[in-house]
């Protein structure tokens, strides 16, 4: 039996455990300062990064080991949203396919070493996008 973390709760990042969606989507609001689930168009600054990964850390009210692999899966995240693949689905699909990066991200297998892969990424929110265009498709309009 293996764990993802040893007795002393340091994070193995070679497979780092997986998080909550909604745990990325609070890393993601501060980096927005508050104004909803933004991706910035610019590239992140340390500074920035720092100021994220400081107020998480105070926010969340999550032990230290899990505290560390949202981080971990945050920065990976924002490394996957640059690539081409995924920053098109949230061009196009916005708000929606931002959510289903994120929840992708979560639960991904993730080597903090290699980052995600970004066509493994994209393929997961286009199924997800698609299922869920499909269960729009099938419900009755509204009145």
């Amino acid at each position: 039996m293996t764990n993802t973390h040893d007795q002393h709760g340091a994070v193995d990042t070679s497979d780092v455990p997986r998080v909550g969606a909604r745990e990325l989507a609070l890393a993601l609001k501060i980096l927005s300062s508050g104004n909803g689930l933004l991706l910035p168009a610019v590239t992140l600054s340390d500074d920035d990064l720092r100021r994220v990964e400081q107020d998480f850390w105070q926010i969340s009210p999550r032990a230290r080991v899990r505290k560390v692999a949202v981080l971990l899966r945050f920065r990976s995240f924002l490394a996957a949203c640059r690539t081409r693949h995924v920053s098109d689905l949230i061009a196009v699909h916005g708000q929606a396919a931002l959510v289903t990066a994120l929840e992708a991200a979560a639960n991904m297998r993730l080597n903090a070493k290699w980052g995600f892969n970004p066509h493994k990424m994209a393929r997961a929110m286009s199924e997800a996008l698609a299922a869920a265009t499909e269960g729009l498709q099938g419900q009755p309009a509204a009145a």
